[in-house]
């Protein structure tokens, strides 16, 4: 079985998602945009706004999306006394 690493960095306002090491079995796009998906789900509050895909030698090796925080920040003026 071969194995590999997906690594999510949160750039603030876009997300990176890309291979580290080891060789998944398949297409790696499928891996990635399976990451991207599961930590969309785990931030309902963002949206995602626009995906880019990065490519090397023909193949998806990082997906870029940015999105927006659909909830605002609470501001200090805004929290309960």
């Amino acid at each position: 079985m071969n194995r590999c690493e997906i690594y999510i960095n949160d750039m603030g306002g876009w997300v990176r998602v890309y291979l580290g090491r080891g060789e998944p079995a398949g297409e790696t796009a499928g891996y990635l945009s399976d990451s991207l998906t599961h930590w969309f789900r785990d931030r309902p509050n963002l949206r995602m706004v626009c995906i880019v895909p990065v490519s090397r030698d023909g193949d998806t090796a990082e997906l870029h999306a940015w999105y927006e925080d659909r909830v605002p920040p609470v501001t200090t003026d805004q929290q309960p006394q």
